[in-house]
This record gives C-alpha cells, structure tokens and sequence, in this order.
C-alpha cells in the first residue's frame, strides 16, 4: 500500500511539473514579440522627446510600421505581437479605475444618440454606396458595421452571423485597417487645424474611429484629455455591438439567406465585449471608494505601460502589402469614412 501511495504522488508530482512545463513554455514564446513591442513603444517615447508639443503614440505605432514594413520580422515575434489586443483590452478596464461613473456617463443623452446616428449612417450609407458600386450586399454590410460600431471585431463577429463569405471578412479587414493607419494621423492634424477643444476631438475621435485601439490610439495623440472622453465614447459604440450584429443576422435571416437565430440573449451575450464589464467594475469600485487614490495611480500607470504596448502592436500589425483590398471596397469605405466623419463632426460641433 505504502508503495502504491508514493507512486501515486510521483505520478502526481511528475504530472504537475509537466503541466507547469508546458504552461511556462507557452508563455515563453509571448516574450520575444512583447520585448519588441516595449522596446519600439519606448523608441517612440524617446522620439516624441525631442519634438516639442507631440504625444508618443503617433512615433510608437509609426517605427512599429517601418520595421514590420521594411524588414522581415522574424516568426519568433509573431506570437507576441498578436497579443496586442489582449493589452488593449486590459488597459481599457484598468482605465475604469481613474473614470468615476459620473465621467463615465457624461456623454449623457446627446452621446448615445450620437453614437445611434453614427452607427445607423455607417451602415446605410455602405448599403447605398456598395449597390451603386455593384458591390456584394453582405461585404458592404461588413463595411458598414465594420466602421459604424468596432472595426475587425465587428467584421469578424457579422461574418459568421451573416453567413458571408471568408473573402468578403478578408476584403472588409483590409479596407477598415488600412483607413485606420491614415486616420491615426489624418484625425490629430485636422484637430489642430479646426481648433478643436479635447473634448471634442475625443468625442469625435471616438465616434467615427473604426478599432478600439486606433480610436484610443488617436484620442491619446491629441492629448491624454481628449484619449480618456475617446476610450468612453468608443466603448459605448462597442457595447452596441451585439445588437447591431443581431439585428443584421435577422435581417438576412428574414430574407431567408441565413439560418435563424435560436437564442437571442445567448447571441447577445456571446457577441457583447467582456472587457467593457470589467472597465465599468473598476470604474464602480473607484466612485464608491473602494479603490483609493493610491491603487488608482498604480492602475493607471499600468493602463500607460498597456497601452504602450497596444500602440507599438498596431504598428507591428499593420503589413500595407496586406492592404490592398480592391478597388470597390476601398472606394465605398472611403466613402463611408468619409461621410461618418463629416456627419460625426457636425453632431459634435453642434451639440458639444
């Protein structure tokens, strides 16, 4: 018996020590990519040193984009840079601790219908231009969603809803990322040419900025004011995610090319971003107190580090060979980005 008892435990034991092996060996091969992303989002520090009157973030994701660009990358970083998003999304929530709720909810009414108008002319207006260009109902309803509520997490979540095709997913990606590289350094420069104030840049920024880590990206550019009201802005854009996808899987589902959706609350929940419950968790523990102003500077210097990692990601990510997505769809995202701006801009002039 006694025999049997230790060879049991060595078995445990053995067991145990090659589930930490292959736990350890699989967060191994994160580091090389998150060593390069922390060295080329504080390359991009050090350069926005010596050019007066300028944020980080543009020179983080800029270098990124050059030497993904110009050099091949070996596949070693591959699997760290991919965790950018992760990185993104942590430095979201973490965010929530230094936004009491009443900042979370300043956007108030005139916010939401904002971010109603946005989405709803996002889509309607890809639906008209992709018939006009004879493009495919589905890929312009992926456009539409794509830039009305969250750019490739949208995309991707439609794609299977919708039941469209791989290469109209592929094709709305391609279009989204590369409009979100101009606009990460078109929106900044515009800002300052129109005048505009930081809140207003960040509501702008955030309603009409496809990605979550583009639009952050671009708030932050402007300045760390103008980041803050675009994180908020942005996440209420995403938490309509679900419904927009839901109400489109219905609509082709009425039209009979899809399948039926079983379960709504189920689709809802599955489709809806976790990380924003998280955002407003930190957010509630910080307005009653919970969290002091001490833990809340500590959570806030490790969302600036997050996000230092997000930014050089999406430059890392961003391959422009990969960006050619036609000629169609790039015309009708344009004109899609184009007017969501325009109309976005007006809302915000007007009402802000």
């Amino acid at each position: 018996m006694g025999g049997d008892s230790r060879y049991h435990s060595y078995v445990g034991r053995q067991g145990r020590a090659h589930h930490y092996g292959a736990m350890v060996n699989k967060l191994l091969k994160y580091l090389p990519g998150i060593g390069l992303m922390l060295v080329v989002g504080y390359a991009g520090k050090i350069v926005a040193g010596f050019v007066p009157h300028s944020e980080y973030v543009l020179f983080a994701i800029a270098i990124g984009m050059l030497l993904r660009n110009l050099f091949p990358l070996p596949k070693i970083f591959a699997p760290g840079i991919a965790s950018y998003e992760l990185w993104m999304k942590t430095g979201v929530a973490l965010l929530g601790a230094r936004l009491a709720l009443q900042e979370v909810f300043v956007i108030g009414g005139k916010g939401i219908v904002m971010v109603f108008v946005t989405i709803t002319v996002a889509i309607l207006v890809a639906a008209y231009l992709g018939r006009l260009c004879g493009l495919k109902e589905k890929l312009a309803s992926l456009l539409g969603i794509g830039i009305g509520v969250c750019g490739v997490s949208a995309i991707i979540s439609s794609t299977s809803a919708i039941e469209a095709e791989e290469d109209d997913a592929a094709y709305a990606i391609a279009t989204i990322l590369l409009f979100g590289a101009i606009m990460l350094f078109l929106y900044p420069a515009l800002g300052s040419l129109l005048g505009m104030t930081d809140t207003a840049f960040g509501y702008w920024t955030g309603l009409s900025i496809d990605n979550t880590a583009e639009a952050v990206a671009t708030g932050f550019a402007y300045s760390e004011a103008a980041g803050n009201v675009a994180t908020v802005v942005k996440l209420s854009r995403n938490a309509l995610m679900g419904v927009v996808v839901l109400i489109m899987a219905l609509y082709y589902a009425r039209k009979g090319i899809t399948g039926q959706v079983q379960n709504k609350t189920a689709f809802l929940w599955k489709r809806f971003p976790k990380f924003l419950l998280a955002f407003m968790a930190f957010s509630l523990l910080a307005t009653v107190g919970f969290l002091t102003p001490a833990h809340a500077k500590v959570l806030n210097n490790a969302s600036k580090w997050l996000f230092m990692l997000t930014f050089a990601g999406v430059g890392l990510s961003t391959e422009f060979k990969q960006m050619k997505s036609g000629f169609k769809p790039f015309l009708v995202g344009f004109g899609v980005e184009a007017i969501v701006s325009i109309v976005t801009y007006l809302l915000v002039y007007y009402l802000i």
